[in-house]
């Protein structure tokens, strides 16, 4: 049985039956029935809300669960989950995040959406189009490093796609970044216009001036957050990153929000679906956890420490389990923050020596992550920090702390060995924390491309 459950991507797909029609390229391979009861070639109108809700199920569903073990936020307490805790993964266990999250699904659906909107000259749809595919291609390359793009999406020409290096990777992020941008700000006097269907930023007013303005704050802010990443690549990055910051989020309205209505199992958000169906992940008793004990208020937001039934005992006891914030059928996916920005923001800063600049974006990261976890806005004094005081640790330790679930907390680590951790007992590489995700048994298998000698210690091209 794989790590990641098999029915959690089937429920993608089934809440994506309308984008998954239109997948008539297949990464893996090309021959699958016609199914005559599926929608023919959907519009981008169509197809924008499946790959948008498919791409927050995913950044909070498997995509989270590896790095949020290995950054010790969570716990792998059984089954599969407790063989990640101690870091024993095999190819096998990622086979459904690349096949049927990342590859067989999202970016194979959002270049389907970029070809046909950019056929029939909706340049709205085509902007978003770049810019999801960007942040598909940069959560997924922080996973793996090298990985197919420029040969992929191509039905049977992909069967052996050349692996892209990270760097060209990180290359084409940009670029599609850059094109999404510049094409908002050329403008759309089209008749098709991106509407409800943008779950990410529509608006009552259907003021689609206020719409693209978000989609491009939000493009400047990935571009933001690619570049801290390289900066262990080289400092002259730093200066890159100051120069997105002003023009991406002013405030936590600007946040780029997956909504999940809870409404059926289908349309719940993927964490309460894993909790309920496996329950593999214990949330106390781990770094964050004694972390935010008696210290800070977002330990009653992010666990729920009320008496329930110990499904294992039968008796009732006092269990910590997820929140209602992160934990819910109804929560919410966030796929960037303007606190995120913020912390950004002051690790460029401090390390350009900017302290009192630094200082400054720190304390608005946190208050705005107080803000948008609902937790009290007092404690920000509490930890407040000036140009004197301030260190790289109280960056990445709060920006650990407001990105809980987030895998941008593992490639924080990556880069700065920050917070601190102390490799899981018992493991088995070597008192190593993980560093990179090994290859899927499928590619393997199928794509003589597939780079040899991958382990979870191996480490990716920005990070060396």
């Amino acid at each position: 049985m794989k790590y990641f459950n098999k029915k959690l991507s089937v429920i993608v797909l089934a809440i994506t039956v309308i984008l998954m029609s239109s997948c008539n390229k297949k990464y893996f391979y090309d021959g699958i029935n016609d199914d005559p009861t599926q929608l023919k070639n959907p519009t981008p109108a169509l197809m924008l809300s499946p790959i948008l809700l498919a791409s927050g199920y995913e950044y909070g569903g498997d995509e989270s669960r590896f790095p949020s073990i290995f950054m010790q936020q969570v716990t792998g307490a059984a089954n599969q989950s407790y063989s990640a805790g101690i870091y024993n993964i095999s190819p096998d266990d990622v086979d459904n995040m690349w096949s049927f999250g990342f590859y067989g699904g999202l970016m194979n659906n959002t270049y389907d959406l970029i070809t046909k909107s950019g056929a029939l000259n909706q340049k709205y749809y085509h902007a978003i189009g770049q810019i999801v595919m960007a942040n598909l291609l940069q959560r997924a390359t922080d996973l793996w490093g090298d990985i197919p793009y420029s040969q992929a999406f191509k039905g049977n020409e992909s069967k052996n796609a050349a692996f892209d290096t990270q760097e060209s990777i990180y290359a084409s992020v940009l670029s599609l970044l850059n094109g999404g941008i510049a094409e908002i700000e050329a403008g759309d006097d089209g008749a098709t216009l991106p509407g409800q269907e943008d779950i990410l930023y529509r608006n009552s007013k259907d003021d689609i001036d206020l719409q693209m303005g978000h989609w491009k704050k939000f493009a400047h802010a990935l571009k933001a957050r690619c570049f801290i990443h390289l900066a262990k690549v080289s400092p002259v990055y730093y200066d890159s990153v100051l120069k997105e910051v002003p023009l991406a989020f002013k405030a936590n309205s600007d946040n780029a929000i997956v909504p999940f209505s809870g409404s059926s199992v289908n349309s719940s958000n993927p964490t309460f679906q894993f909790n309920d169906q496996r329950g593999d992940i214990a949330y106390g008793s781990n770094f964050l956890y004694y972390k935010l004990l008696g210290k800070d208020p977002r330990y009653n937001i992010y666990y729920d420490t009320t008496m329930k039934v110990n499904k294992q005992t039968g008796k009732i006891d006092t269990l910590v389990d997820l929140g209602s914030f992160n934990g819910a059928a109804s929560s919410s996916i966030y796929l960037m923050t303007y606190d995120e920005l913020k912390f950004i923001e002051a690790e460029a800063q401090f390390q350009k020596g900017a302290k009192s600049l630094a200082a400054d974006a720190y304390n608005a990261a946190v208050v705005a992550n107080l803000a948008r976890t609902g937790a009290d806005a007092a404690y920000a004094a509490v930890v407040a920090k000036t140009a004197a005081t301030i260190t790289l640790n109280d960056i990445m330790t709060q920006k650990y702390i407001a990105l809980f679930l987030s895998s941008e907390v593992w490639t924080d680590w990556r880069r700065t060995g920050l917070p601190q951790l102390t490799p899981a007992s018992g493991n088995v590489t070597g008192g190593i924390i993980p560093r990179a995700l090994v290859y899927p048994s499928k590619e393997i298998r199928y794509n003589s491309n597939t780079p040899k000698n991958r382990t979870l210690t191996s480490k990716l091209w920005w990070d060396k």
